[in-house]
């Protein structure tokens, strides 16, 4: 395990509103949001970001099409949302949710998404649900989840993985198309108990990187199951609840909810890239 310091860890972006959600576009631009409904695109030289849209909720997980356009979970809106190049802002499940939190495109434009529920540990209501290309949306599997949160959703496999915060642990379903393949995980990943995992993503060898909001630190799933705490902040001063996390060649970047900044770490791997379709669902 490595401690955080200013000396291995690079601040991305500052001045950003509590970000949970980010993701690298098809172009390889990074954006984020911000708890009262900001969009923001991140310019990485400047260490700064503009503002391109307001949801006018709390914007949690991000994703991104081929053309452009992002896709918001908004925990303030209960809704998930498409925002299109200018920064107009469509509704395109609306539920009734409880809280929508993080999504993936799969490669035909589907949009996967948990809904967290309750977080209470004893009161367990987390599902997910699917937003076709057409913009049909369903729930796929009724839970009850332990606070469903960060999706993956793995193209070479076709496995969508999700992590369960209060479980705590990650669990990983066989897709078909817009569907779950089955309701039982093909893959069930207990974690360390009395801890509270977040976001997720994969590298080429099968790595699962996983970011915890408690304690302050990023992970690693090994292939064969082994779990090792790569970095932790004891002073939550650079890694400030982590949330979600994105990874490009031999880097992990991470948002901190309680803080006002997006952070990198280096490591050696290469990132499984997130689908990039055309297009995924639109206003129905």
């Amino acid at each position: 395990m490595t401690r955080c310091s200013d000396s291995n860890v690079r601040t991305v972006c500052s001045g950003l509103d509590h970000p949970e959600g980010l993701c690298f576009g098809a172009d390889g631009s990074l954006y984020s949001g911000g708890e009262a409904g900001q969009v923001y695109e991140v310019d990485e030289p400047s260490a700064s970001a503009r503002q391109i849209a307001d949801t006018g909720g709390f914007v949690l997980g991000l994703c991104a099409d081929a053309s452009g356009a992002l896709y918001a979970c908004d925990a303030g809106r209960n809704e998930v949302l498409r925002i299109t190049s200018g920064g107009e802002v469509e509704v395109v499940s609306s539920g009734p949710l409880d809280n929508p939190n993080d999504c993936a495109l799969d490669e035909d434009g589907n949009l996967f998404f948990s809904e967290s529920g309750n977080y209470r540990l004893d009161r367990p209501s987390g599902r997910l649900h699917v937003v076709a290309r057409g913009g049909r949306g369903r729930c796929i599997h009724p839970g009850p989840f332990r606070f469903a949160n960060g999706v993956f959703f793995d193209r070479r496999e076709s496995l969508l993985y999700v992590v369960e915060s209060t479980g705590p642990a990650v669990l990983a379903f066989r897709t078909d198309g817009a569907e779950l393949a089955d309701l039982e995980p093909v893959r069930r990943i207990a974690l360390e108990p009395d801890t509270v995992p977040d976001g997720v993503a994969l590298d080429t060898d099968g790595n699962l990187y996983v970011a915890f909001y408690c304690p302050d630190q990023i992970g690693v799933v090994r292939p064969d199951g082994t779990f090792e705490v790569l970095f932790r902040d004891h002073l939550a001063e650079w890694m400030n609840r982590p949330t979600n996390i994105a990874l490009r060649r031999n880097e992990i970047v991470f948002a901190n909810l309680g803080g006002w900044h997006l952070g990198s770490v280096s490591h050696s791997l290469e990132p499984v890239s997130p689908c990039y379709p055309r297009t995924g669902p639109r206003k129905p």
